[in-house]
């Protein structure tokens, strides 16, 4: 394999944190004068999940993460980032959670809410905006599912990364009363984040 294929991991985890923390930013506030908002945090979040999931199995080998490889071809030269983005297929969100038991052992946790956000999601994409609290569906995603996986893969939490699109979000206590509000349950190091910003 190409040396570039290496630096997919980490770059696949930068991003997906930063989608996480939009997601997260953008469920907790209001939707006046920003239509959709929260049906957008549904399909961030998803997509987010994908990302850092696959950045966490590529971390054992970047070829993890593909279901289909391009076929080997006359040439000498090494697989390219390139070759994988033409003709390379990887895991869908649906089969994800048994590629990661795969390579990695770990388990997630409250797989039924990551299914069910999963087919959210594709509804939200394929048909229609459902009348459902799409900002608790998020947060309680996010927190429940993503959060306890960050800390697994990384002793990580997406926390601070919301709080860059406005510190008030944690300064001002708008993310802890959504959490309170809508009863959503925290790991340790994601009610450390709630109260004092980036940890570890």
């Amino acid at each position: 394999m190409h040396p570039d294929t290496r630096k997919v991991a980490a770059h696949m985890k930068e991003f997906g944190l930063n989608l996480m923390g939009r997601a997260i930013y953008d469920a907790t506030f209001s939707e006046m004068c920003r239509p959709f908002a929260h049906a957008s945090t549904v399909t961030i979040a998803a997509q987010a999940a994908e990302i850092l999931i696959k950045a966490r199995i590529s971390q054992e080998h970047p070829l993890l993460i593909f279901s289909k490889i391009p076929p080997l071809s006359n040439t000498k030269e090494l697989l390219k980032l390139s070759d994988l983005f033409g003709s390379g297929r990887s895991y869908t969100y649906e089969e994800l959670p048994n590629v990661l038991w795969a390579t990695t052992g770990i388990q997630i946790c409250n797989i039924e809410v990551y299914r069910s956000f999963g087919r959210l999601r594709n509804n939200i994409m394929h048909f229609a905006v459902p009348d459902r609290e799409l900002s608790k569906e998020t947060l309680t995603f996010c927190m429940t599912v993503m959060e306890p996986l960050l800390e697994a893969f990384w002793d990580e939490t997406a926390i601070p990364y919301a709080e860059e699109w406005d510190d008030a979000l944690l300064s001002d206590g708008y993310l802890q009363e959504q959490i309170i509000r809508n009863n959503i349950s925290l790991t340790s190091k994601s009610a450390a984040a709630l109260k004092h910003g980036r940890v570890g």
